[in-house]
């Protein structure tokens, strides 16, 4: 018997995944350009991403602007959101969403904030 038919028929297989999703699905997410916290956004569909769990994006209420959370492995996250700001470009507002749910801004490489206890190597605002 095959790995995929020991972990159920593939609605089985398809609900589990689904689950796994819904289950880092942040409350909230908030706006890098006005700070706005909404709850209305969607779970993005982006199969191949490697070492990315989950995407969830929607539309800032107050200012317009997209906004889109990468779930997943820190490296791969922070690759996904350098390229994420290459394809937007001077509009990105990169950073994370802190466990209490702030926006704390992307600070590029070799600024103080992240030469102050950040891993080297590292872009800030992508690990916690």
């Amino acid at each position: 018997m095959g790995e995929a038919k020991r972990r159920g028929t593939p609605e089985e297989r398809a609900a589990q995944a689904r689950a796994k999703v819904e289950a880092l699905r942040p409350a909230q997410l908030v706006c890098g350009h006005c700070k706005t916290a909404f709850k209305q956004f969607d779970t993005l569909n982006v199969p191949g991403l490697p070492g990315i769990d989950a995407v969830f994006g929607g539309e800032c209420p107050s200012c317009g602007n997209d906004v889109v959370v990468f779930k997943g492995a820190p490296e791969a996250v922070a690759q996904a959101m350098i390229a994420w700001e290459k394809m937007l470009g001077a509009d990105a507002q990169l950073g994370y969403q802190s466990s209490d749910g702030r926006h704390v801004p992307f600070e590029p490489e070799g600024s103080a904030a992240e030469t102050a206890g950040a891993v080297p190597g590292k872009p800030g605002g992508t690990l916690h």
